[in-house]
């Protein structure tokens, strides 16, 4: 696996984050979560990716601005944005922002059942954790 390949997939994960992150400061359930038993639906992801969307669309045109992406991959979660932009126009579509999100979903979602338990996220993360490590984190070779 090349060392693109792996930052494109560390870059699925920090930009999963709005999606899929845990409460707030409150210390509530992770914010697609509203049960608050651990397991994401793929269609309650897809709404916390619609409202994270138009929390980025500032100027409300619909689509994300080369500005809005920049803005946005300077916070959490945000550095994936430019990656979203499939027909390489320079902005961001709410459809293009949606349909990154749900590859994202579907990638972690091991078993395919339109669920996210805790257990895939962890397993998800600890998976890219150890291809990191063993390519030798997000830039050198190994043993650098």
């Amino acid at each position: 696996m090349n060392k693109f390949t792996l930052l494109g997939m560390a870059v699925a994960i920090a930009a999963s984050g709005p999606v899929f992150a845990q409460g707030g400061a409150m210390g509530g359930p992770p914010m697609a979560d509203p049960y608050g038993d651990a397991t994401i639906a793929k269609a309650d992801a897809e709404k916390a990716a619609g409202a994270r969307f138009d929390q980025l669309d500032t100027n409300h045109d619909g689509s994300l601005s080369a500005d809005e992406v920049e803005a946005a991959a300077n916070g959490p979660g945000g550095r994936g944005l430019r990656r979203a932009d499939t027909d390489g126009d320079g902005k961001v579509t709410k459809d293009e922002f949606l349909a990154g999100q749900k590859q994202r979903f579907d990638m972690i979602d091991a078993d395919h059942d339109g669920q996210l338990t805790k257990a895939e996220r962890d397993a998800y993360r600890a998976q890219m954790r150890a291809r990191m490590q063993q390519q030798g984190g997000m830039g050198g070779s190994p043993g650098q």
